[in-house]
């Protein structure tokens, strides 16, 4: 009984041990830092709560020149196995070396405790440093501010730097000034050739090792300059087309012409895509990544042949046409056609003279189908009327006609059949001065 009274009491004694053992570890980073008077130095307090349960601690620091301390928080809340970070920084006035010591202590039970020191060695303030710095885009430049303190009156040599995205430097400015005290410098750099996009801008005076770093952003300019040229000559148009990237940005760009759709166009570059809309024919080019400052040149040709070709053709045509006017002029005329009435159609035969001669020793002919009768009755002069098995002939002799004379003929015929009847052209003859005989026709036409 005494045994088992005595393993009792030696466990629960491990138990309390354990349980009142510190479960919190601090660590503060970094553990030795170096800075400037009136410049900040910045720790970070890094806390541990190693128990199972959350945890409220109290933050404590102890050191000298306590009012140079800032502490973002005096009291943290943490869960069980979780870690907190809070931020401490000073702000030193005097140079020396200096020590701290930070506490970290649970609030219910302030045992459960840890600690950590830091180091601090504040130097001389800086002769020369930069205060503050800011851009200001205007147009095509960009204006730098500047603010550098200096103790006593010292000629400072400034370098300024303007690197692009990928890290580049793309322009640089040196200058020198004359600085005591806090004072402003304003230089203006020319931005008019760099590309769109963030920049960093930074300074520095080398002589005393300190440098300041902003930055700005220039906007994207879309600026593309069409320039057309036409180079003409008697057979065509030579069609120059330049297209300029005069932006801050690399373009795609859609170069469209529409054209006549009746003229002829030659393509050195065939274009992207082409169609018809109401205005005539649509041609497109496509220009993919055209950098700024570059040019890209399409040219097309607007061939005059066809159209001087077809021009010949047509003063060629013309020329026939007046020669076949001239002959037609001099030539009589036969037209045939029908009226139809009732049971039977009426023919007329129209002729008309030459315009500027007469005809002599006019004969008019025509001849009916064996499916056809002549009605033996004329309206006009009567004819000399031929019946056959192989149809019926009516011949007119009309002598001599005068210029310009119109006679109009006329018969009437039956079809012996309900069916189309096809009548054969008629014709007429005359003579010529010098006794040749001519034959004019006349067209076919059909009965219904």
């Amino acid at each position: 009984m005494k045994k088992g009274l005595l393993v009792v009491c030696v466990l629960f004694s491990i138990f309390m041990i354990a349980h009142s053992a510190s479960a919190v570890r601090v660590n503060v980073i970094p553990s030795h830092n170096e800075t400037r008077v009136n410049e900040r130095a910045w720790y970070t307090i890094r806390i541990y709560n190693d128990r199972s349960y959350a945890e409220e601690f109290v933050i404590t620091v102890s050191g000298e020149h306590m009012e140079w301390m800032n502490l973002e928080s005096y009291y943290v809340k943490i869960d069980g196995y979780k870690t907190r970070e809070v931020g401490l920084y000073f702000y030193p006035k005097e140079e020396n070396s200096y020590e701290y010591e930070v506490l970290v202590y649970s609030k219910k039970d302030s045992r459960n405790r840890d600690s950590d020191s830091l180091t601090l060695k504040v130097l001389p303030e800086m002769p020369v440093k930069i205060t503050g710095m800011s851009t200001e885009k205007r147009g095509d430049e960009i204006e730098i501010s500047l603010g550098i303190f200096s103790r006593g009156r010292r000629s400072l040599k400034i370098h300024f730097e303007i690197l692009n995205s990928m890290g580049e430097v793309v322009k640089t400015l040196d200058v020198e000034k004359e600085i005591e005290g806090n004072e402003e410098v304003n230089e203006i750099i020319p931005t008019g050739n760099l590309l769109a996009g963030s920049y960093d801008v930074k300074v520095s005076i080398p002589e005393y090792g300190v440098s300041g770093e902003t930055e700005f952003y220039i906007p994207p300019v879309h600026k593309i300059v069409r320039k057309k040229e036409i180079v003409s000559t008697p057979f065509g148009d030579k069609v120059i087309i330049t297209i300029r990237n005069e932006g801050n940005v690399e373009e795609d760009y859609v170069l469209s012409e529409t054209l006549p759709p009746n003229q002829y166009v030659e393509f050195p570059e065939n274009p992207t895509s082409s169609y018809m809309d109401e205005e005539g024919m649509k041609y497109n080019w496509r220009i993919e990544g055209l950098a700024v400052g570059k040019s890209v040149a399409i040219t097309y040709n607007i061939s005059r042949l066809p159209f001087i070709i077809g021009s010949l053709i047509s003063v060629i045509c013309i020329f026939a046409l007046l020669g076949v006017g001239a002959v037609k002029v001099r030539t009589p005329n036969i037209k045939k056609r029908y009226i139809r009435k009732r049971n039977e159609h009426l023919i007329v035969l129209e002729i008309k003279g030459a315009l500027t001669k007469g005809l002599k020793n006019v004969i008019v002919k025509d001849r009916v189908s064996p499916l056809g009768k002549v009605v033996p009755e004329f309206d006009g002069p009567k004819p000399i009327v031929r019946e056959s098995e192989s149809g019926t002939e009516l011949i007119w002799r009309l002598g001599d006609i005068k210029p310009r004379s119109e006679i109009y003929l006329t018969y009437r015929i039956r079809p012996l059949i309900e069916a189309q009847l096809k009548m054969p052209r008629a014709y007429l003859t005359y003579r010529t001065e010098d006794d040749r005989k001519i034959r004019v026709f006349s067209k076919q036409i059909v009965l219904e």
